[in-house]
């Protein structure tokens, strides 16, 4: 049998991954009714270096500097899976925009307009 090394890094995610799907599985109880378990995830190791490091900036994420894609991904995963939604709201915000046929930007301009 051939074996392989895995850095630590990919270690803990292995193991953080088996034991979401044991969490998800066990038949305790003990889930809160906050977190959801089907919420889909949203893997952020797909983007770009330069992406990560513009939402660390934007969210003022403190790190150590040099940090590799994946320690980057990994802290910016941890955060933009705590960050709270309302679910209803951001929905209802969402279809009023798209019927409108408005996005975000159109407000920015809009504001600027009324200031002129």
């Amino acid at each position: 049998v051939r074996h392989l090394y895995i850095c630590d890094f990919h270690k803990n995610f292995i193991q953080s991954v088996r034991n979401k799907r044991k969490r998800k599985t066990s038949d305790d109880g003990g889930d809160s009714p906050e977190h959801d378990t089907d919420v889909p995830e949203v893997d952020l190791f797909q983007l770009q270096v330069n992406t990560l490091r513009r939402y660390k900036r934007h969210y003022k994420l403190q790190t150590r500097p040099g940090l590799n894609k994946a320690q980057l991904a990994e802290t910016v995963s941890r955060h933009f899976r705590n960050i709270p939604v309302n679910e209803k709201e951001t929905l209802a915000y969402f279809i009023y925009m798209v019927k409108n046929n408005k996005s975000r930007l159109d407000q920015k301009s809009e504001g600027s307009k009324q200031l002129d």
